[in-house]
């Protein structure tokens, strides 16, 4: 069950899009204590519509090649995880899970799992979870999405000083005036 319904999040994001209120004075008018999630409900229906704020009760199964993407993104676009979510079409929750199993399992932790439980008069001892060992291609992806993130900071880096370097320059040129 969801905590604040489809109605409530239409509500709030429609009063909050006309303007004229702020986020903290529509969540104490309509009785949210926390108004992180309702920027996300605002941020989740300006890029895909208020109709995407209707609570869906259907299990999606993504592709282990999507949620690469998605932490891909994290890692190369300066967003925040909340601005992914609202990006894809997930919930942000959906992002910090994928991006933790990544950055504690690696790319293989993303996999699929095997559906259902263990039939009624079975009762096995639960085995500790193993590490999955990555296959060929998985290491491949794994090893992508290291580079691409530290291609990423290198660029970031190469962009600071050149700012920097600007900065001195207009500096010194500044000070032979005077």
């Amino acid at each position: 069950m969801t905590k604040y319904s489809s109605e409530l999040k239409v509500k709030f994001v429609s009063r909050y899009l006309k303007g004229g209120i702020s986020y903290k004075d529509l969540c104490v008018e309509l009785g949210i204590p926390f108004s992180g999630i309702v920027k996300t409900w605002v941020s989740q229906a300006r890029v895909h519509g208020i109709e995407s704020l209707k609570v869906k009760h259907t299990r999606i199964d993504y592709s282990q090649t999507f949620k690469i993407t998605v932490v891909e993104y994290v890692h190369t676009h300066q967003t925040s995880r909340a601005q992914t979510a609202a990006h894809f079409g997930i919930s942000p929750s959906q992002v910090n899970s994928w991006n933790r199993i990544v950055r504690e399992q690696g790319v293989a932790g993303l996999r699929s799992k095997p559906k259902g439980g263990l039939a009624m008069g079975k009762h096995k001892q639960i085995k500790p979870i193993k590490r999955l060992e990555p296959t060929q291609e998985e290491k491949y992806k794994q090893e992508i999405l290291e580079l691409k993130r530290k291609l990423h900071e290198a660029e970031l880096d190469r962009d600071i000083l050149k700012a920097l370097a600007t900065l001195t320059k207009n500096s010194q040129k500044h000070s032979l005036r005077k």
